[in-house]
């Protein structure tokens, strides 16, 4: 019984940690945590679109940018830099897909599915892609907005 208790507790403790982060499909709340997380300076602008770009600047140089819509949700995030982000945290529930196509491709990163689009690349010293829910853009935002 203890142990089954000891068991539940560790779960909800996992559960309330990732709840925290501002990952792709996540919600707006969790983007200072991130912020705060990753020891990041940042800047918030509103979009044309309506959506919020939230551009954080990690220190060992990579920029994360995630965008939310007026929901508050998560619907993309960018990045760019000299190494790459931590992607289980920046792509949720959505890195499983990730590290498939890692496993898959030999150079890069591509995912074109309805529901989801990941595109990473880059050599050494020099990262950039993004990851997006092309069914939660807003009408005013194109994929090609996305960076």
């Amino acid at each position: 019984m203890r142990l089954a208790s000891a068991l539940g507790c560790a779960l909800l403790g996992l559960l309330c940690c990732t709840s925290c982060w501002a990952k792709l499909g996540g919600d707006l709340a969790s983007v200072q945590a991130d912020q705060q997380a990753w020891g990041a300076s940042a800047s918030q602008t509103t979009l044309a679109s309506g959506a919020t770009l939230f551009t954080h600047t990690l220190p060992q140089g990579v920029t994360v940018r995630q965008y939310a819509d007026a929901n508050g949700l998560v619907f993309a995030v960018g990045w760019d830099g000299p190494t790459l982000p931590d992607f289980a945290r920046l792509l949720g529930t959505h890195f499983s897909s990730y590290a498939d196509a890692v496993r898959q491709q030999k150079r890069g990163v591509s995912v074109q599915g309805a529901t989801l689009v990941i595109e990473s690349g880059g050599r050494m010293g020099s990262f950039a892609g993004r990851a997006f829910l092309p069914g939660q853009l807003p009408a005013r935002l194109s994929a090609q907005d996305i960076r």
